[in-house]
């Protein structure tokens, strides 16, 4: 009898000891909710950023991880494109990674990134890239390659305006002008 009752002693401590060092209940959520966790992974998805009728940007990624809690995405070898209301693509690039707001105002870009402003055929090469699709702007710190029809230049800090084409440079390494 005493081992019967010093075995269910020991049941019951054990049982309690792992409750309290993490053992959660099923259908209790309050320590998923401490952590911050993804709510789906895709992997060689496709996916679209933006409301529709406003040029939306599409994406096909190696893999896509959500977190629609907090609005935004992690994509990994992803390429991208955007179309104007005729079907011509006004954008296009590639990117090793990006977080991606799923509300479609940003998307910030890294890991060898080509940024193609299709309509200007311009190409613009970086390290990091931030495009902000509301401002139709995008940036990039740091050393920067833009390939154009009217030359290439390699700087530093670049910013752009898709709207207007214009794009600056706070500082230029190296740079050809072609004048035909």
């Amino acid at each position: 009898m005493k081992r019967i009752l010093f075995l269910l002693i020991f049941i019951l401590l054990f049982l309690s000891s792992c409750k309290k060092d993490g053992g959660n209940v099923a259908g209790d959520n309050s320590e998923r909710e401490k952590g911050i966790y993804p709510d789906i992974i895709l992997e060689n998805a496709e996916y679209h950023i933006g409301e529709d009728g406003s040029d939306p940007v599409y994406l096909k990624a190696g893999k896509i991880t959500f977190y629609s809690k907090d609005g935004y995405a992690l994509t990994l070898d992803m390429e991208f494109l955007s179309k104007d209301g005729e079907g011509n693509i006004t954008i296009s690039g590639s990117a090793g990674n990006g977080w991606i707001d799923t509300e479609g105002s940003s998307m910030n870009l890294s890991g060898g990134v080509v940024f193609k402003d299709e309509e200007r055929n311009m190409k613009i090469s970086a390290e990091n890239l931030i495009f902000d699709r509301e401002e139709d702007t995008i940036v990039a710190d740091g050393r920067v390659m833009v390939e154009s029809e009217e030359g290439s230049f390699i700087g530093r800090d670049f910013k752009g305006d898709l709207r207007t084409g214009v794009y600056t440079f706070s500082e230029i390494e190296k740079g050809e002008l072609n004048f035909e």
